[in-house]
């Protein structure tokens, strides 16, 4: 509700009742409005000036304000395993249903540039935290199928579970270090190249590495170049003087 719907309410409510009843006293009024209209300023959640009625329509996404948490949602925000918060550098905090993650990218023009790099940043890192987990959930199961295979014991049977519960432990772990390092922003994005996978910083040193090697190579074209150049005038150079000493013994036999 608006400040503009509020005053109005109070102001077109009747000031007394039914005869023969109490007049309410208008210092009530007044302080259930002030409180009404304190709760309605203290409300905050970013891009809240898009809201209408706690929703931001934008380019056919549909975002929900969470005043209490200051933060706008996407997605079914009961499947809490699968919600990803993200902190917004402009204040506030973005919680995404992973399964919106695609239907986000349509209202990336929404945010500003520091916002949509910390989004970024976080669904980036949380698809790697998913590879990870992937993959220690396949190599997990890999060996408890190789250590089955092997032994013939009863106690083998018991064997995945204790995977399990090891593997639930270290992926927590991860999600933990993840969450505080995005928290505080210490993550840096890595980009799949092939087999391996490199941050930025360990890209433009790879990068520096190889303009470098470029710029001495191309140096040493250069340098070659101008040797063969020099070469080359001087061989011309030597050829006009041998030119111009045969002109000179011809004349001279003519001469004679």
């Amino acid at each position: 509700m608006g400040i503009a719907a509020i005053a109005n309410d109070y102001l077109t409510r009747p000031l007394g009742s039914a005869a023969g009843k109490e007049t309410t006293p208008v210092i009530s009024e007044t302080e259930s409005f002030g409180q009404k209209l304190q709760a309605e300023t203290e409300k905050k959640c970013p891009y809240s000036f898009l809201a209408k009625d706690g929703v931001i329509q934008y380019k056919g996404v549909t975002f929900v304000c969470d005043y209490k948490q200051n933060a706008i949602t996407l997605g079914n925000m009961y499947e809490k395993d699968k919600v990803l918060k993200i902190a917004l550098p402009s204040g506030g905090s973005l919680h995404v249903n992973v399964d919106n993650i695609d239907t986000l990218s349509k209202a990336a023009s929404m945010f500003t540039p520091e916002n949509l790099n910390a989004i970024m940043r976080a669904i980036h890192e949380y698809n790697h935290c998913t590879r990870k987990r992937i993959e220690i959930e396949e190599e997990k199961a890999e060996t408890a199928e190789e250590a089955a295979a092997e032994s013939e014991t009863p106690d083998a049977e018991k064997e995945p579970e204790v995977d399990k519960a090891t593997l639930a432990e270290q992926i927590n772990a991860f999600r933990t270090e993840l969450f505080y390092k995005l928290i505080n922003n210490e993550t840096e994005i890595k980009i799949r190249i092939g087999s391996q996978e490199m941050s930025i910083k360990e890209w433009d040193k790879l990068m520096d590495s190889i303009d470098k090697e470029l710029e001495t190579i191309h140096e040493a074209l250069m340098e070659k170049e101008e040797k063969q150049s020099e070469k080359e005038q001087e061989e011309r150079i030597r050829k006009l003087f041998e030119d111009r000493n045969t002109n000179e013994e011809i004349t001279t036999v003519v001469g004679v």
